[in-house]
């Protein structure tokens, strides 16, 4: 039987993709790349453990539910039938010269419309902007959600104004963290030529109430709050070793980590990125632009 691993060492193998490629375009670092093509699932949560491999699959352009339920069987988590492989069956077919001349002329003139319609929309038609997740208008109890969906390979995919990465077969996938009450993802897809399709959607926070502030100190553990008040922000969090968060925090959002040894952050934006320990709140640096950090117990 085959593993999660093998599968995506296949598939990035096939495309010809080096981790530093994968990297650069999907904002999962090298080393988490390794630790799920190695199988190494002690390194990191077995919830976020999913969404990183749901979108390394969506950008490698594999069978999500697939690659999931090989990890659920790694995970012990359920046991998954065995889907039975149907075989196409190849119709039986006489060619001789004139059929293949004919066939020729016949995709040579298909392809010809299809590159020409397909310059045509280019030029008239706003790309293709589908959400699959989340859906507009739903109430939820976490600050997290995964907005997944699919445009076109060339697009320039934005949400709340901060670029998001699109994979070659179009498809997107990124967590954003957001703020109690009403959330406003505003989703743009825009193509070469200025043409730009926009949906809008809402997403309602309900928890059942969380505190900001956290005075009281334990010299055992670091408890700390990001909070991103002016712009969105990518960010990346790490809390004893294991990757817990990465992905967009929208304008207004604000999200709590606790740790026994460390809290690494990886922030796209150093100024924009406030935290909060205790009653002290600083920008994560003074410059804008990309930093690491780690804080430990001592911080407090």
């Amino acid at each position: 039987m085959r593993t999660v691993g093998e599968i995506l060492v296949e598939a990035r193998k096939k495309k010809n993709l080096t981790f530093e490629q994968v990297e650069k375009e999907t904002k999962i670092r090298k080393k988490i790349l390794q630790q799920l093509e190695e199988g190494n699932w002690d390194e990191l949560s077995p919830t976020y453990a999913k969404g990183l491999l749901k979108n390394y699959a969506s950008y490698l352009e594999l069978d999500e539910k697939r690659v999931l339920a090989f990890f659920r069987r790694e995970y012990d988590e359920k046991k998954e039938k065995t889907a039975t492989r149907l075989e196409k069956l190849r119709p039986r077919f006489s060619f001789t010269p004139t059929s293949i001349t004919v066939f020729s002329i016949g995709f040579l003139v298909l392809g010809i419309l299809a590159y020409l319609f397909f310059q045509y929309q280019s030029f008239t038609a706003a790309p293709r902007l589908e959400i699959k997740e989340p859906a507009d208008n739903i109430k939820i109890a976490s600050r997290e959600v995964s907005v997944i969906g699919k445009t076109w390979n060339d697009a320039i995919l934005k949400i709340n104004g901060e670029k998001i990465q699109v994979s070659p077969g179009g498809t997107f996938s990124v967590s954003v963290s957001l703020k109690e009450g009403i959330n406003e993802l505003t989703v743009t897809a825009e193509n070469r030529f200025g043409k730009i399709s926009t949906k809008t959607i809402t997403v309602v926070v309900e928890t059942k109430g969380e505190t900001t502030a956290d005075n009281t100190k334990n010299h055992e553990t670091i408890a700390l709050w990001l909070r991103v008040p002016d712009k969105s922000v990518f960010l990346e969090v790490q809390v004893d070793g294991k990757l817990v968060f990465g992905g967009l925090m929208l304008a207004g959002s604000s999200k709590k980590f606790e740790a026994r040894e460390k809290i690494k952050i990886v922030s796209e934006d150093a100024r924009a990125t406030l935290v909060k320990i205790g009653d002290r709140e600083f920008p994560l640096g003074d410059e804008k632009g990309r930093i690491e950090r780690e804080f430990t117990p001592s911080a407090q």
